[in-house]
């Protein structure tokens, strides 16, 4: 079981990363609390197509709207500073340090929010590793990482990097026993990594992983052993099934900086060769399929040498672009999309899952629009075999203009610094 729920794990953490609703996605440098916010329903009621009407509550863009303006983090302190910063704090705060060893949680609280007070950025930064470190002490996992989310989205620290040195610090402790838990905090650092196209951390994250795993074994055995000295049952062991994930983990891993290299290479062909239809297909396979930006693979994939994609994008934009098209339409669409990824026709198992996926969301949205009670039906049963919730019919259609803006957030590339749209790469292709 498992196994199996991996096996798209790094997939489906890049569709939420990429589907997530506007609230949710970093405006401006990576924070870990923007990673780790799951969007409502995994992501797969907030994926939007190009036909979608903006969802409920949603203003309507402008074309005068400026863009956020970008999280400004605090630049980390000199080391100097810090230091003076925790040896005040440590003559300020020794009862409650003192106190720390019976009631850990008090004295964390204490300190992080003394962090958020303080307007002194070396004392903010003091405070945050003094709560870091009394949550180790206590072998407070979670509040540990709390508190370093909590620091990289105040100061200049990557998060993801902050993240796996604290669980590589907690892994190697000799008094911390490897749990179920830390694995999967490291699991998902993991697929975070990979979703933030963080490769080298990815491997090094599924490296950890794997030894977690390997130590609960060797934990495990050694249990089992003086279980049966004193004749107990021995504990239920799961290390065999996490080391099996840790291994597919890192297969999975390597399989995607294959992709990601492959479709920085097609995207740097289609700057010379716009019309290379296996760079397109390339580029479009990733985008929608990988990254879940349908917005902009769509474009992609309706110039790519794949029939089955390029006629399928072709009418999805195509359709996009009539504000008066009815649901039937967009329902035979639908329709097709699902019946590509039951054909498969060419499809690795992973892009048949987004495909229906990418079905799924159109049912959904197109869903409550329909009068015919077998279609409309048939469109709620496949929303939800795909766990995608069921959108409540706005007013008014959405305009072709509309519809054609990149969806929010999709324009940073994580590959490089030319976005993804493909409008530089396709003149006049949108």
């Amino acid at each position: 079981m498992i196994v199996h729920r991996v096996r798209h794990l790094v997939l489906l953490a890049a569709i939420a990363a990429a589907a997530a609703p506007a609230d949710a996605r970093q405006t401006g440098p990576r924070t870990l609390e923007n990673l780790l916010v799951p969007p409502a329903n995994g992501g797969r009621d907030e994926q939007r197509t190009p036909f979608d009407d903006p969802p409920p509550g949603a203003a309507k863009p402008t074309a005068a709207a400026e863009p956020p303006k970008p999280v400004k983090r605090l630049p980390v302190p000199e080391q100097a500073a810090v230091n003076e910063a925790i040896e005040l704090i440590n003559q300020a705060y020794d009862e409650q340090i003192k106190a720390a060893a019976s009631d850990a949680e008090t004295a964390i609280r204490t300190f992080r929010d003394t962090a958020d007070k303080t307007t002194d950025p070396a004392r903010k930064f003091a405070l945050l590793l003094l709560a870091e470190r009394l949550a180790l002490d206590a072998k407070a996992m979670a509040a540990a990482l709390d508190v370093v989310a909590r620091r990289a989205a105040i100061f200049g620290v990557d998060p993801l990097a902050a993240r796996h040195a604290l669980l590589m610090k907690i892994a190697r402790d000799d008094d911390f026993r490897p749990d179920a838990a830390l694995f999967e905090a490291i699991i998902t650092t993991a697929n975070l990594a990979v979703a933030a196209d963080q490769f080298d951390l990815a491997d090094a994250a599924a490296d950890l992983a794997l030894g977690t795993a390997k130590a609960m074994e060797k934990d495990e055995k050694a249990r089992a052993v003086e279980s049966r000295r004193k004749k107990e049952p021995p504990p239920k062991p799961v290390a065999g099934g996490l080391i099996a994930e840790a291994n597919l983990l890192q297969k999975m891993v390597r399989e995607r900086r294959r992709l990601a290299f492959d479709y920085t290479a097609a995207r740097d062909t289609l700057k010379d060769a716009p019309d290379d239809a296996a760079a397109a297909e390339v580029v479009g396979r990733y985008l929608c399929c990988v990254k879940g930006d349908w917005k902009s693979g769509l474009v992609a994939l309706a110039k790519g040498g794949h029939e089955g994609l390029r006629g399928l994008a072709g009418r999805e934009l195509a359709l996009a672009k009539e504000p008066d098209a009815k649901p039937v339409d967009r329902l035979k669409l639908a329709n097709d999309w699902w019946k590509l990824s039951e054909d498969g026709d060419g499809l690795l198992p992973a892009e048949t899952e987004a495909v229906r996926l990418h079905a799924g969301v159109m049912y959904g949205a197109m869903a409550a629009k329909l009068t015919d009670p077998v279609y409309a039906a048939l469109a709620r049963k496949r929303a939800k075999e795909m766990g995608v919730a069921e959108r409540a019919p706005e007013e008014g259609p959405v305009t072709g203009d509309e519809a054609a803006r990149p969806v929010a957030g999709a324009a940073e590339s994580p590959l490089g610094t030319a976005p993804p749209t493909l409008d530089s790469l396709f003149p006049g292709g949108g």
